[in-house]
Order: structure tokens, then sequence, then C-alpha cells
């Protein structure tokens, strides 16, 4: 399987794949993938990687899209939920903000409006 065959196997089975600030591949729900679906990510991280950074809106909107309430107030919707950043970093994924940046960073805004348009 080719790591493009495997980012698309993963997603269509509702599986998310983040790359991480440090350079590591996360997914959820972990005890989704096999040991052998594992096995792949670890001997393709760096091509998986490539592939999402190639892609710096589709993978921040895939994973904030699973914070869609169906009704009810609009959450903070995050790039990388449950972790914390240092000042001068974008909230939602960590990046290093530029000096035009607010809170986030554009890959992060573009991302949020992608998913809101979508909410209809």
């Amino acid at each position: 399987m080719t790591p493009a065959e495997m980012v698309g196997s993963l997603q269509r089975r509702g599986i998310l794949l983040v790359p991480d600030a440090d350079g590591r591949l996360r997914y959820r729900p972990r005890e989704a993938l096999s040991g052998s679906e594992r096995a792949v990510l670890a001997r393709h991280r760096d091509a998986i990687l490539a592939l999402l950074n190639a892609d710096p809106i589709g993978w921040r909107a895939a994973v904030m899209v699973t914070q869609m309430p169906k009704a009810g107030a609009m959450p903070l919707l995050l790039a990388r939920p449950g972790i914390r950043f240092p000042p001068g970093t974008c909230c939602s994924c960590g990046d290093q903000l530029t000096a035009t940046d607010r809170s986030r960073c554009g890959p992060c805004i573009s991302a949020v409006v992608a998913v809101l348009e979508t909410a209809g």
C-alpha cells in the first residue's frame, strides 16, 4: 500500500491522521489501527508527513469538522485539540505565528472558514 493509499483508506474509515509539531504522526481512535497498519505508518512516516504538509488546510479541516456539534453553541475549532501551545504560536495547531497573525495561523483560519462553509 502506498502512503497516499494508506492516508485515503484511513480517511474513508473516519480515522483522523494529524502531523504533530514534533514530526510524529498522531491518529485516533488509536484502537482503530491494526498492528500491520501501524507498521505501515511507521515505515512511510516521512512520505505521509509530506502528503499532509502538502495540504495544510485539508488536514486541519478534517480534524476540525469532527468537533462540529449537531446543534448548540459553536466550540473553538482546533487543529490539534487537547494540546496547549506557548505564546507566539497558533492556538489551534502550535505553528509559529507571523507578525500579522493574531492567535491563529493562516492555514487554521482557512480551515475554520472551510468547515463553517460546509456546515450550512
